[in-house]
């Protein structure tokens, strides 16, 4: 995948003398204090919180706001009359408890209390909000009271860390919560304190996820972690509480687990992770399109983008895929110097710097993560970028909620780029090109043919879908070489598109092992080299000379894996060579064309640099067959039209010092002549090709593979030996037998109810899954087997 440019911002650092030792201060002096106690000064909250002092005001208020847009309902915003302060209320269910534990919950000494660690798309991350509230109030000498279930409770926030109750007041509020804040002088005014609460409020739309924290959002250190923190709560009521592991399913995945009877604080590390993976088999993965989205119309006047796709996390498996979506609006300003950018996370707006900088052509991000192009644009021209991205899981950087953005950087690029390129378009009667509106429908394309990313697809299904689209727009077809050229330009900028394979086209022969495999992305994906089978490959361009030297055996004969296609090597066949360039074990590339024009060609783009990959790791050996060696062995030569346009011809040939007998450069003899290979006769053509490969050695393996190997062979036949005369002389069948006829399998009806349930919470599973799931519950353990 292409890497996306770092761009790197200049940063001088100087040493004070604050941070140079005093001798004549004490070095002794230890002090200790609990974490809470930052969030009771001004200093230490502008710490915790990751804003600055001037921005406390308005974080207090998004925080407050957050949490009540997470509620759901109505939420409205507001200053209090007579500069009292400030209030936001939301039309949920209320806060529950009495009002010491209400104030509790405004405590700052309070440990975490959250429902943060089940991962779902919403607002916050750490359950930090209300203790920055109530150190907001505390540090200013502010004011707080809470409105809810028809009382009014005026709150006190501590030094200590608690929160007094101040007084309770029986009010008519049957509905929501009302929250009213004020903040003392220690706060600087902040003309722009409810700024961040606004736009978290106006950017509450669209489709929101409605389903359950997935199994799959969770690597299996954190979900550990989930487990520990549910405390003693039973393991079958967090798993029944996923998608995809309600009801019956909860059961069969403890079970699997062999925790049935196990409260989730119990449960050690190792054991998570056996959950984590049962839970998944039961649980499909949820697409990006699930989380849903805000939409085009939250900013108006404005040019839309989506991109979307799976972010992974964790450092052991299994990782965490995460799903997410990206939004960009983007609209050109005229009023400006200077591109701004908003960035929002599952529809709130993050607090951490970050600002776009422009760079002739580029736009580029700063902060949160990023130090990156993320669009170009004509230099003059300036932007209003809003980007906002939807996930069940951001990693996050400090107690302030500072995001990292850039495990979601190519999407970013991706919708970004979209977007400044639809709002940067020409007016009406303006030119648009064909590469314009492939790129802008390119997103919704694959969608289409992936079923909303459920499904690989290939190049051609792309274009089907978009040509019609270019046609509506441009009045002109959108020809397969100008669509191809696209998509090329774009993987060689974004990287290969997610999901799209190419059609296979030819079939690799593995020597000694008479298999041949059919050569396509698919296949390349998944190959594994066999060990220590071949040191060579050959590439050819005629399918049907393969054959010929299998039937031969010349591939044995040459420890020589054969790789041929139609014509110019495909991506697949590119793919599979960088694979065995990066292997431990070497390999040898040779590759054998055509002598003609496109035969030439073909050795030179397999070897030299192409625009969706770098040069061939590795150097490829051209064998030929070239124009002047083919004269030299009396091959018929073909006259061929030369055409109006110069066929290309390979730079070795251009270079080279001789010419033809007839006088002419070799370049100006390929415009009208070629010679095949199939000029040769098979046993012409082999005998060429052992000439060829005359100075290349068999395979032999280093020493320690060959005493490897040795010992290997040995022990398997020692091994087999041993162990069918322990078999007979423990008479393993009748221990079998007599193990089996204790255990009580279920009846049939049964078996078939759970594989019904089963096809219903996983419909890609089969029947022998579930027969799987419970001959392991019926072995729980070695009781059933193990000998008296």
């Amino acid at each position: 995948m292409t890497r996306i440019p770092k761009v790197e911002a200049r940063r001088d650092f100087q040493k004070s003398a604050a941070d140079l030792p005093c001798s004549g201060a004490p070095q002794n002096l230890k002090f200790e204090r609990e974490d809470w106690a930052l969030f009771r000064t001004v200093e230490g909250l502008q710490q915790k919180a990751g804003v600055e002092r001037g921005k406390l005001r308005r974080l207090a208020l998004k925080e407050l706001a957050d949490n009540a847009l997470d509620e759901g309902g109505q939420v409205r915003i507001g200053e209090l009359p007579n500069g009292r302060g400030y209030f936001v209320q939301d039309g949920g269910k209320g806060i529950d408890g009495t009002p010491a534990e209400i104030a509790r919950l405004f405590s700052i000494s309070r440990p975490l209390v959250s429902t943060k660690l089940l991962r779902l798309p919403q607002r916050g991350a750490l359950g930090n909000g209300l203790r920055v509230v109530a150190g907001s109030v505390l540090a200013s000498g502010g004011t707080l009271t809470v409105i809810t279930r028809n009382r009014r409770i005026e709150l006190q926030p501590q030094y200590d860390g608690t929160t007094k109750v101040l007084r309770t007041t029986e009010v008519d509020f049957p509905t929501g919560t009302r929250i009213e804040i004020s903040f003392g002088s220690a706060l600087p005014a902040d003309p722009e304190t409810l700024r961040w609460a606004e736009l978290a409020c106006h950017f509450a739309r669209g489709k929101v996820y409605a389903g359950r924290s997935s199994p799959w959002w969770y690597d299996a250190a954190q979900f550990h972690e989930l487990l520990y923190a549910s405390g003693e709560r039973p393991v079958r009521d967090l798993i029944a509480s996923l998608d995809g592991c309600t009801g019956a399913t909860a059961g069969m995945v403890v079970a699997t687990a062999k925790l049935s009877r196990t409260v989730c604080n119990k449960v050690g590390r190792e054991r998570a992770r056996g959950l984590l993976e049962a839970a998944r088999r039961h649980a499909k993965p949820v697409s990006p399109e699930r989380l849903g989205a805000v939409g085009p119309d939250v900013l108006t006047d404005c040019a839309y983008a989506m991109a979307s796709g799976i972010a992974e996390f964790g450092s052991g498996a299994p990782t965490a895929k995460i799903p997410f979506v990206v939004e960009v609006w983007a609209r050109k300003l005229a009023w400006t110097p200077d591109t701004q950018l908003l960035v929002y996370v599952n529809r709130t707006p993050v607090t951490g710097e970050i600002h776009a900088a422009r760079d002739k052509r580029d736009i580029d991000a700063f902060g949160c993560g990023l130090s990156h192009n993320i669009a170009q644009a004509s230099r003059e021209a300036q932007f209003l970028i809003a980007v906002n991205l939807t996930t069940p899981y951001m990693p996050i950087t400090s107690d302030g909620k500072e995001p990292n953005l850039e495990p979601f950087l190519r999407a970013i690029v991706t919708a970004t780029g979209k977007a400044v390129r639809k709002a940067h378009r020409p007016t009406a009667g303006g030119r648009i090109s064909q590469k314009d509106i492939v790129l802008d429908n390119l997103d919704d394309a694959i969608a289409t043919v992936s079923g909303d990313g459920e499904f690989r697809f290939n190049q051609r299904q792309l274009l089907y879908v978009l040509r019609p689209i270019v046609k509506d727009e441009t009045g002109k077809a959108l020809s397969t070489e100008n669509f191809n050229s696209i998509i090329t330009d774009y993987e060689n900028k974004n990287g290969e598109i997610d999901g799209m394979y190419r059609e296979p086209r030819g079939a690799i022969y593995h020597p000694h092992r008479d298999e041949t495999i059919t050569l396509g992305t698919l296949m390349v994906e998944d190959y594994e080299r066999p060990a220590w089978t071949f040191n060579k490959l050959l590439y050819i361009e005629k399918e049907g000379f393969s054959e010929a030297l299998k039937a031969a055996r010349w591939a044995e004969r040459h420890d020589c894996m054969l790789m041929s296609s139609k014509g110019f090597t495909t991506r697949a066949a590119r793919d599979l060579v960088d694979k065995l360039a990066e292997h431990d074990e070497p390999c040898t590339i040779f590759c054998v064309h055509d002598a003609d024009a496109y035969g030439t060609m073909i050795y030179q783009t397999f070897q030299e640099a192409t625009k969706a990959r770098g040069a061939r790791k590795i150097q490829i050996i051209n064998l030929g067959l070239e124009p002047w060696e083919a004269l030299d062995l009396g091959l018929e030569v073909e006259d061929v039209e030369a055409g109006e346009r110069l066929k290309p011809v390979a730079d070795y040939v251009r270079e080279r010092d001789d010419v033809t007998p007839d006088g002419d450069e070799w370049e100006e003899w390929l415009q009208s002549h070629r010679v095949e290979l199939n000029a040769m006769t098979t046993p012409q053509f082999i005998e060429w090709l052992d000439g060829k490969m005359a100075n290349y050695d068999k395979l032999i393996p280093p020493p320690d593979i060959l005493a490897a190997e040795l010992r290997e062979r040995v022990e398997e036949k020692v091994r087999t030996t041993v162990v069918n005369r322990i078999l007979r002389e423990a008479n393993v069948d009748a221990q079998v037998a007599a193990a089996l006829a204790d255990i009580e399998p279920p009846n049939n009806a049964t078996l078939a109810t759970g594989i019904r349930q089963l096809f219903k919470a996983t419909p890609d599973a089969q029947w022998r899954d579930h027969i799987e799931t419970v001959a392991t519950a019926l072995t729980d353990g070695d009781d059933a087997i193990r000998r008296d």
